[in-house]
């Protein structure tokens, strides 16, 4: 019962507080990054078994994905607030990133978030999981792609060169250079 009623909660502010400002200024990549996150917190909320007997090496690499997921997470909130220059919060960069993090991915958030539900749905191991983990991963790299295009809008060719240079998500590439 709590489950639902948190559920709840969590749409009802992610419609009231970030959807509908978002669609008014006719940002894609933030409705995608909302709908990811929600199908997310519903994915987790409504599957919540983490005790229930499954697959265990899908569940080792589960929770194996929540580390890389957190560096990437913690890392790029650090360079977001530190490097960006944001003028409020830490979101609205006025600064293009290319070191630290962003020089191994070109959206380490996005990945992050990516990896933490590809984790809870190897964790949980269930239907309704994997269905709402996919459409949460798809949002995500949606989100990722969308922003490639407002940052070609924002920072012209250097952010392309930029592209040229650093993966959307495939770290492994980048690490092995």
């Amino acid at each position: 019962m709590w489950n639902y009623i948190i559920l709840a909660g969590i749409w009802i502010a992610i419609i009231l507080k970030w959807l509908i400002p978002v669609v008014r200024e006719h940002i894609i990549y933030e409705i995608y990054v909302a709908c990811g996150l929600g199908l997310y917190f519903t994915s987790f909320l409504l599957n919540s078994s983490w005790g229930e007997i499954g697959i265990f090496p899908l569940k080792v690499l589960g929770f194996a994905l929540f580390l890389p997921a957190a560096f990437f997470l913690g890392a790029s909130f650090l360079n977001l607030k530190k490097r960006g220059k944001p003028p409020t919060g830490w979101e609205q960069t006025t600064v293009m990133i290319e070191n630290g993090v962003y020089n191994i991915v070109r959206h380490p958030l996005y990945l992050s978030l990516a990896l933490w539900a590809i984790g809870v749905t190897l964790v949980i191991q269930t239907v309704p999981t994997a269905v709402l983990g996919i459409l949460a991963g798809f949002c995500f790299w949606m989100a990722a792609k969308e922003e490639d295009e407002y940052n070609i809008r924002k920072f012209g060719g250097r952010y392309q060169n930029y592209m040229r240079r650093v993966p959307r998500w495939n770290f492994l590439r980048r690490v092995m250079k």
